[in-house]
């Protein structure tokens, strides 16, 4: 590695690491979620960080500027070496200081059944406290309460692999999304018809149920056939459902998801 480079780096001997430079506060929005475990039937909310993720790239040209000296390529060669060095290390049983930032090390997963188990392994990463004083001034630019709701993402005619808002009948469905397992009291699949309007009739004794067994039923996914005495016409796909997760906790109010319109011919 040439000399100017580890100047540039200002490696010390135990973390050889680039050192950290103050910068400018950034600013966050934050979602408010209501806290289903309150205790005493207190009213509490959690907050959820919007996630705006630097992408490779931006890292590389940010890099590339704290340390002009070196051209892009350079910087990105080290990068990657990095990467897989933490990796191979990893792999290798050990726990992976990152510099100032912080310590990836491996940890179990889950429990297991007996005392001769082996339970699954994961990675963790422990922030160092300069990395949390790197988060403390951040300002909260906006903050408001988002109901949970589910979404669709698309629907796939199986039978023609399209998802171009076309389904066949008594062909089989699938939809994308998330939050759609569905599960707990009065959940379920609908085929809500919609006027010449696009909204949804609100004469829910007109919407169509699935009530064969759903080939998937996941969070992300779910196929099922399309009901044979669903008529042909326009359609919004409604999703209804209590589940929470993994724990098993049932909400107690309903997410909904509602597809675009789609055409049942």
């Amino acid at each position: 590695m040439p000399v100017s480079w580890q100047r540039k780096l200002n490696m010390e001997s135990n973390n050889a690491f680039i050192k950290l430079q103050e910068s400018a506060n950034g600013r966050v929005s934050v979602k408010l979620q209501k806290n289903q475990f309150a205790k005493d039937g207190a009213e509490s909310f959690y907050g959820r960080v919007e996630r705006y993720t630097y992408s490779t790239q931006n890292i590389l040209d940010a890099m590339a500027d704290a340390i002009p000296l070196v051209d892009l390529g350079t910087v990105a060669s080290v990068l990657n070496a990095y990467a897989g060095t933490v990796l191979k290390v990893l792999s290798a049983g050990n726990a992976v200081k990152f510099g100032e930032l912080g310590i990836f090390y491996i940890a179990g997963k889950g429990s297991v059944d007996n005392e001769n188990g082996k339970p699954k392994l994961t990675v963790k990463f422990s922030a160092t406290q300069t990395l949390k004083d790197a988060v403390q001034n951040v300002e909260i630019a906006a903050s408001e309460y988002a109901a949970p709701s589910g979404l669709v993402t698309s629907v796939t005619d199986v039978a023609t692999g399209k998802s171009d808002g076309n389904l066949s009948a008594s062909s089989s469905v699938l939809v994308e999304g998330s939050s759609l397992k569905v599960g707990g009291e009065d959940s379920g699949i609908w085929f809500a018809p919609v006027a010449e309007s696009g909204i949804i009739s609100s004469d829910e004794s007109k919407w169509t149920k699935i009530e064969t067994a759903l080939i998937y039923n996941l969070p992300s996914k779910l196929l099922f056939a399309l009901p044979q005495e669903l008529e042909s016409g326009k359609y919004k796909i409604v999703v209804r459902t209590r589940y929470a997760g993994k724990s098993g906790y049932e909400r107690k109010y309903l997410v909904e998801a509602i597809s675009e319109t789609v055409t049942v011919a």
